[in-house]
């Protein structure tokens, strides 16, 4: 009898809920879940969270002969965000593969004092390093600068990863060694004149069969894995992305894999959630607030590039 109640209750409350709501909730609940789990191993775990080389106990990755080029993961942070950034290097930490190196970039305007959490993971492997502050290009140009002859993956500090992360990722470039592997790739569109328009409206893709590479778009969002040398000298022209794209640093890259003819592949092992991966804690000051406004900062700065390198027919 309470039984049969019970199950009418929880019928009646499923068809009252706005499925939205219940989406809501389930990406609460997931995000929860994995906080949870990340804390536990960020407070307890011994296990240094990097190797020397970064070779997979994984028996498909190596059989294909090993992968001897270091591989560095870096990010960088700032304000209230250093306080909640252990949370993405963890979920690399505990992943299937480990890096040789996480470098967290910092400005010199940033605490001296580490969060307890941060010298925890420092005991394990994290490298934090200062520079100057270029907002969000900090996370991968310094790491060009530094380690010119790594593999470079970029992640960004609000993102619980997934534990095969790396090794989706190491999976695909052993396949496509020349490109720049992305999580979140997108069909871009253009305006009459060729130059990309309208990112709010563009499709993620999975697929590259037929599609040329100058219609590929990578997002930084879901981790982006740069071969060596994939990026050219002007990657680095802080007077030049500083000036045209200052927030835009997915354009900026994205126009500089056109300059070196680097092809763009999107890492469609599974797909994840990562949207559920989001750290809602620290939302307030994220990126999108400032280029996705009604003055849509985005495709002005795509534009602004695009022209500047005569991009229109790439």
């Amino acid at each position: 009898m309470f039984g049969f109640l019970r199950k009418r209750i929880e019928r009646c409350l499923r068809e009252s809920i706005r499925p939205t709501l219940v989406e809501e909730m389930r990406v609460q609940m997931e995000y929860a879940l994995r906080r949870q789990t990340l804390m536990q191993s960020a407070l307890h775990c011994q296990e240094m969270g990097i190797e020397e080389t970064h070779e997979s106990r994984n028996k498909d990755i190596e059989e294909t002969g090993g992968h001897k080029t270091q591989l560095i993961v870096s990010l960088t942070t700032h304000g209230e965000r250093l306080y909640e950034v252990w949370l993405a290097i963890e979920s690399i930490m505990q992943g299937t593969v480990k890096p040789s190196a996480i470098v967290l970039w910092l400005g010199e305007n940033e605490p001296e004092e580490m969060p307890i959490s941060l010298r925890r993971q420092m005991k394990r492997g994290l490298t934090i390093r200062r520079t100057r502050d270029i907002r969000s290009y900090t996370k991968l140009v310094p790491a060009l600068q530094h380690y010119p002859e790594a593999d470079i993956v970029t992640i960004d500090d609000d993102i619980l990863y997934p534990p095969d992360f790396l090794e989706n990722l190491l999976l695909m470039h052993r396949l496509h060694p020349q490109a720049i592997v992305a999580n979140k790739v997108m069909r871009l569109r253009r305006a009459q004149d060729g130059v990309p328009e309208g990112i709010r409206e563009w499709p993620y893709t999975l697929e590259t069969n037929g599609v040329r590479d100058a219609d590929l778009f990578f997002e930084g969002f879901g981790g982006v894995f740069y071969p060596a040398h994939s990026m050219p000298e002007e990657a680095l022209n802080e007077d030049v992305f500083s000036t045209i794209s200052p927030t835009n640093d997915d354009a900026w890259f994205n126009a500089m894999a056109r300059l070196a003819q680097c092809p763009i592949v999107p890492c469609n092992v599974h797909p994840y959630d990562y949207i559920a991966a989001v750290n809602p804690n620290v939302q307030s000051t994220a990126l999108y607030h400032t280029n996705n406004t009604a003055e849509n900062l985005n495709d002005k700065q795509i534009r602004n590039i695009w022209e500047h390198y005569r991009l229109q027919g790439q």
